[in-house]
């Protein structure tokens, strides 16, 4: 969500609107305890309020992940609407739809929060259906605009990616080193293809398990394949995705993940779990390969397979080129967020003329 947000920031969407911005980046990974986390809470929702009493806004425009991010964006948006200004809530947490599948008391809850806002902006169309179906809006108060990560720079990556000439086949991956992103299956799965194959595994990010990971990278007798890269930013990360070839994203829950749309811009082919949105934008055998999650086995033949398969890595990865500079691009994305801000606001304005609560 970080990453999303600076690169709206960064493109004309800054210069089409007059923005107050307010963050609530969590401050660490893992999270600190509970205390403090509804201090800070409290705390955004204070400056919240006073920064909206100063300035009257058009309309505001939340950015919500999972868990409590829901409640407390839910608690913005309802402000908001009690002081008759439409909200407009962007939920980016994959998790969301399977945990309400699964607790009647995860659905009252998360649909209170969200029903503060006038419109929900889904980055998929199984989003769109949550929003209608469970959270009960109309089919007119939900947008998909999907995820706008596929920046020039990495576009410009994949347009400049010739066929590789080394033998050796560079898998990345790109996230929290945390279990429920599949990094223990993906071990697992590298130390089956050890003795079989020949590849190398960057491993690009931190998280919960990170110490975890190191000790089991030399238990399995890893240490040649596998590399802790750390956190990568700009240069670093183009560089990262220019020189590998395959993107590996095990995930056991995702909504639509930036690496995935970093990877294909960047040309790569993609290994990721049929989960969240995905199987929406992958076709299995055609811009990606598709796994189960939790799924060692199929992670390991999937693996197998596109490395054995240079000719099948290089069509994936044409593909999800295409698709990526097609449907993520930032600026027609920044055109369609305008179009749903510009036509709530005028929606709000309608309401408030006609004496009705929004």
């Amino acid at each position: 969500m970080v990453t999303s947000c600076r690169i709206l920031l960064s493109s004309s969407f800054s210069s089409r609107l007059d923005l107050d911005l307010l963050d609530s980046t969590q401050m660490s990974n893992p999270p600190p305890g509970f205390a403090v986390r509804f201090a800070r809470a409290a705390g955004r929702f204070v400056r919240f309020i006073r920064r909206f009493e100063q300035r009257r806004p058009d309309a505001v425009l939340l950015f919500v992940a999972v868990g409590a991010s829901i409640v407390e964006k839910g608690a913005m948006a309802w402000y908001a609407r009690l002081r008759g200004v439409p909200a407009i809530m962007f939920p980016r947490g994959g998790s969301v739809i399977d945990d309400c599948r699964d607790s009647a008391l995860t659905r009252v809850w998360v649909r209170s929060s969200f029903r503060g806002a006038r419109k929900i902006i889904c980055q998929s169309e199984s989003w769109q259906r949550f929003a209608i179906g469970v959270l009960g809006f109309e089919c007119t108060n939900v947008a998909v605009i999907r995820n706008w990560t596929a920046t020039r720079d990495l576009l410009d990556v994949g347009a400049r990616r010739v066929a590789p000439q080394d033998p050796i086949v560079r898998l990345l991956f790109l996230g929290w080193l945390d279990r429920e992103k599949g990094i223990f299956e993906l071990l697992e799965a590298c130390r089956r293809l050890v003795g079989r194959q020949r590849f190398t595994l960057d491993l690009a990010g931190e998280g919960n398990s990170s110490a975890e990971v190191r000790v089991l990278v030399a238990r399995y007798d890893l240490t040649e394949q596998v590399r802790f890269c750390g956190w990568l930013r700009g240069t670093d990360l183009l560089q990262a995705l220019s020189e590998a070839d395959v993107l590996v994203l095990p995930s056991w829950a995702e909504g639509l993940p930036n690496a995935m749309i970093e990877a294909m811009a960047a040309r790569l082919a993609v290994v990721v779990t049929r989960v969240g949105a995905i199987p929406e934008l992958i076709t299995d055998h055609h811009s990606g390969l598709l796994v189960e999650p939790r799924d060692i086995d199929s992670l390991a033949r999937a693996l197998d397979e596109i490395i054995s398969d240079r000719s099948l890595r290089e069509n994936l990865g044409c593909e999800a080129y295409k698709i990526a500079a097609r449907d993520f691009e930032v600026e027609a994305a920044v055109d369609r967020l305008m179009t749903e801000i510009e036509s709530t606001i005028v929606a709000g304005r309608k309401y408030r003329l006609s004496g009705r609560a929004l």
